[in-house]
């Protein structure tokens, strides 16, 4: 699974723009109602949330497998890594990870799987492969995650007792009930209006 196109709402169309072009340093394009972030192989659209939603999220973006301490170090001086126990890395999971905010107050999370292969050159914005994740929340986990499948034509990838997660190695939408809290700060998984666009245009739309 891939995801192509990840689009989501912010309060700060502003704060992104300039957080991930001016301190990331990522191609950045904006018009008056999006901005829209480059990665390796997919592309993050930022649009204007309506007035008094809350707009945060979590989402992740794959690093090579190998690369999660230089992903720390280049993190370090552009944005602050949220801590696990002390750690900015996180190892518990099958891969290495490493969490941050950006400018709107999203989690968003580095993620080092041993099956993403990098150029091998020196961490930079270059190294921010693609869209690894995307946290969805609904009042049916089951009934939602069952649309996720049939939009992609994935199944469950992994799931426990409250998570549900759709997809691949590749890429996985994370379907969490209403209220949950996205690690590590605890962020309230809320519903947000969301759309992502895989291959061969199948997709998927959150309205709220």
């Amino acid at each position: 699974m891939r995801i192509r196109q990840l689009t989501i709402a912010t309060g700060d169309l502003g704060g992104q723009a300039a957080f991930y072009g001016k301190r990331l340093g990522l191609p950045v394009g904006r018009d008056d109602d999006a901005v829209e972030v480059c990665l390796g192989e997919s592309t993050i659209r930022f649009e204007s949330a309506d007035s008094g939603v809350d707009a945060r999220y979590h989402f992740a973006i794959n690093v090579a497998g190998d690369s999660i301490r230089a992903a720390v170090a280049w993190l370090g001086p552009r944005a602050e890594p949220l801590l696990f126990d002390g750690d900015p890395i996180r190892d518990d999971v099958g891969a290495g990870s490493v969490y941050f905010l950006d400018a709107a107050g999203n989690v968003v999370e580095l993620i080092a799987a041993s099956h993403i292969k990098g150029d091998g050159g020196e961490f930079g914005p270059g190294s921010l492969i693609e869209v690894a994740e995307i946290g969805i929340a609904a009042t049916d986990v089951e009934a939602t995650s069952a649309a996720v499948q049939e939009a992609f034509g994935e199944p469950v990838f992994w799931s426990d007792s409250e998570l549900s997660a759709v997809g691949d190695h590749h890429a996985v939408v994370i379907v969490a009930p209403i209220g949950r809290g996205w690690v590590p700060v605890d962020l309230e998984a809320m519903p947000l209006p969301t759309k992502i666009l895989g291959e061969d245009g199948r997709r998927f739309v959150l309205e709220v």
